[in-house]
């Protein structure tokens, strides 16, 4: 290797590094507080392309939410492919008096299908879910490590020109994915016990976005909306125990007082 190739070689593995740096990079947007939950380490990033995806979340209630501001992917002519691959994940507590109870993620976005094709003209969404429990009443366990998707309306997250679109000219539709997880009815499931449920998880949404084209034809699909990753919350047991001591209290001094 001549000293001229080897210069070439070392330059061109520095700029891979530099790209590949640049679409797996990572943005980290802290911690975030709700009405009995704390969403802790939220982060997204991307090994297709350039971080933001999802955007800066906002919480209300027990409810982080976010609207992308450029998750899409678009492909056109003849032999196009596009894929566009974003990962969102934190872990979340449940504060003082509070355990975890359902997960519930809801997704939107729409579809484009235009031109005068068939089913090498598509588009199509996928959300992975992989969440790891990783205590139950304050305390850490082994993690129970659990996974599931989203699911897509209409025809399953997955649209072709040929059978969405009727061979063209033009399809557009709306979509949605929802995914509901009892955390409670997992821990039953793996023998774990506990007196009230869990109280620390781990989530990592792995979402994926892909399209393909023809020639004269065009393939977008974007997600426009996740609406909100919702955590339901319960009291812990000994609250609910106090709770109805304290009631039965109160009947007792009454009826004394009846009596009297």
């Amino acid at each position: 290797m001549t000293l001229h190739t080897f210069a070439r070689a070392i330059c061109f593995s520095g700029l891979l590094a530099i790209t590949s740096g640049a679409s797996a990079a990572i943005i980290n947007y802290g911690d975030y507080t709700g009405t009995s939950v704390k969403f802790i380490g939220v982060q997204e990033s991307s090994g297709t392309d350039p971080v933001p995806l999802f955007g800066t979340p906002d919480v209300a209630g027990n409810t982080i939410d976010f609207d992308p501001v450029s998750f899409n992917s678009f492909s056109t002519g003849a032999g196009g492919v596009d894929i566009t691959d974003g990962t969102l994940s934190f872990k979340l507590a449940a504060l003082s008096g509070s355990v975890l109870d359902i997960l519930r993620l809801q997704e939107q976005g729409d579809v484009t299908l235009a031109g005068f094709g068939g089913a090498g003209t598509t588009a199509s969404i996928r959300t992975n879910v992989f969440i790891n429990i990783l205590a139950v009443d304050g305390v850490s366990i082994t993690p129970v490590n659990v996974t599931g998707g989203l699911v897509f309306s209409p025809s399953g997250g997955t649209y072709d020109l040929a059978t969405d679109g009727g061979g063209g000219p033009f399809y557009n539709s709306a979509w949605n994915g929802v995914f509901d997880f009892d955390l409670t009815q997992a821990l039953i499931d793996n023998n774990v016990p506990f007196i009230n449920g869990a109280t620390l998880i781990s989530v990592t949404f792995d979402n994926t976005l892909v399209t393909t084209s023809q020639l004269g034809t065009s393939a977008f699909i974007a997600k426009k909306d996740v609406q909100g990753i919702t955590f339901t919350v319960v009291p812990e047991a000994p609250s609910i125990v106090m709770m109805s001591l304290a009631a039965c209290g109160v009947l007792f001094i009454r009826s004394s007082r009846r009596s009297a």
